[in-house]
């Protein structure tokens, strides 16, 4: 049956037996990730605004930064000391640990969900914001470093789309599982325990599919991009050492990295500010109550992770292989301006909600894996340094640059919604811009085989 299942895959996809077991471990482990994600997000909101108070979410991003330089020099020493593959096991590992530790405090009598007292000194809320806040660029962030350090760019083109559309069933799943859990548990702190061990459990998953990925698949076929496989094995041989900042430099003086900043930077920006609405009002409507609020989360989720499917399914390849990387980096600026304009037109909590969902729905379907499509004709400095620090410092400086914004927002909301789509309409052209630029020298360093981040001998 297995060997079947590859066999048909060989001949659908145009791809080798071992690049067909890479991409179904890899779906697998992508699976089990945002499985996890999808559980822990849905709570990130409610157990904040729950613990803390909705008024004080845009100051957490503020505090995000001060806790995102020092993990980002941790996280650069790491990947320093161990191989690609290792570095997915030492952070899944520690995440699961402290999944399951968050799991504790949530049943704690003091310190937990049974405590209904929202104060800003409760320091659970803030710490599990800013954990979760790294899940991005830690953890979904490792993983694409991962994946991305051994494809080729054919693989990524076909494969790619797959891998995502595994972990939109996977978010789909499990908050459609957590709903249930929410719904039938006799008690709600009974309830957040599963479902956070339910989350734990499928991040060791997630390492446990990377472990067979190592050990089925032989080295020669984990190579990736041989351009840069080659430059990264020299490195290596040299024993040069980069330091832990290296992967910021890359970002401040490597045009395309920096052009990769900016499309991470722009969507989370213009995601916060709109998203913020909606916690705004969500709040409103379910009286801040932790257990309502994280079922009307884990109901946004699974509906973004079913149109993300979809997008996976039946857009990202095709789109890629019919208009380029180049012009499918337009898509997204362009249908967040469409969506920016809508919200001008309508500031409703219906509006809002449908505008996210099609927003993040194309994002994770779409974007995301064309986003990561840019990093296969990188070194390795670039594809674990330099993106653990857009993923974490770049998206954290931009929800605090949103945030600044939505601070506003607890004034006068509807007439704040057009003022912010506006700053989005702008952002979306600079974004589309930016865009256009990474794309045409992706497309050139392809045909040119030659590599991004290369250090010259002088």
């Amino acid at each position: 049956m297995r060997n079947s299942c590859i066999a048909y895959l060989e001949k659908k996809l145009d791809l080798e037996r071992y690049d067909v077991v890479k991409l179904l471990l890899s779906g697998m482990a992508f699976f089990f990730v945002i499985g996890a994600y999808s559980i822990l997000r849905s709570l990130k909101t409610s157990i904040f605004v729950a613990f803390v108070g909705v008024e004080y979410e845009p100051y957490a991003k503020v505090v995000s930064i001060l806790v995102t330089i020092p993990t980002m020099l941790l996280y650069a020493k790491v990947i320093d000391r161990v191989k690609k593959h290792q570095a997915v096991y030492v952070v899944l590992s520690f995440y699961v640990a402290l999944t399951l530790f968050f799991a504790y405090l949530f049943t704690h009598p003091a310190y937990g969900v049974s405590n209904t007292l929202a104060s800003p000194y409760r320091l659970v809320g803030w710490v599990f914001e800013i954990f979760m806040d790294l899940f991005q660029a830690l953890i979904v962030g490792t993983f694409w470093s991962f994946v991305s350090s051994v494809s080729t760019p054919s693989f990524a083109s076909k494969g790619y789309s797959l891998i995502v559309a595994c972990s939109r069933v996977g978010g789909m799943l499990t908050t459609f599982v957590s709903w249930i859990v929410l719904e039938t548990m006799p008690t709600f702190s009974s309830s957040i325990l599963a479902i956070t061990i339910i989350a734990a459990v499928f991040l060791a998953m997630a390492v446990y599919c990377v472990y067979l990925l190592k050990l089925w698949i032989p080295q020669s076929h984990l190579h990736g991009y041989e351009a840069a496989y080659k430059v990264d094995q020299k490195n290596e041989r040299s024993q040069k050492k980069t330091g832990v900042l290296e992967g910021l430099r890359i970002v401040l003086t490597e045009p395309y990295v920096f052009g990769i900043f900016w499309l991470v930077f722009s969507f989370e920006v213009i995601n916060i500010i709109i998203d913020y609405q909606l916690h705004i009002l969500m709040a409103v409507e379910t009286n801040s109550h932790v257990v309502d609020m994280s079922k009307f989360m884990l109901f946004y989720t699974g509906t973004f992770q079913a149109l993300g499917l979809l997008f996976a399914i039946f857009g990202t390849s095709q789109m890629i292989k019919r208009f380029g990387v180049q012009k499918c980096l337009l898509l997204m600026p362009i249908v967040t301006i469409l969506l920016a304009l809508l919200l001008i037109a309508s500031p409703k909590l219906a509006t809002l909600f449908i505008v996210m969902v099609i927003m993040r729905g194309l994002n994770y379907g779409f974007n995301d894996p064309l986003r990561e499509i840019l990093f296969i004709p990188t070194v390795k400095d670039i594809q674990f340094k330099s993106k653990a620090w857009i993923g974490s410092f770049g998206r954290t400086f931009a929800k605090t640059t949103g945030s600044s914004l939505n601070i506003l927002a607890t004034q006068a909301p509807y007439f704040v919604i057009a003022i912010q789509s506006a700053c989005s309409i702008t952002l979306a052209i600079g974004w589309a811009f930016v865009g256009v630029m990474v794309g045409k020298k992706y497309m050139k360093t392809i045909a040119s085989n030659t590599v991004i981040g290369e250090k010259r001998d002088s």
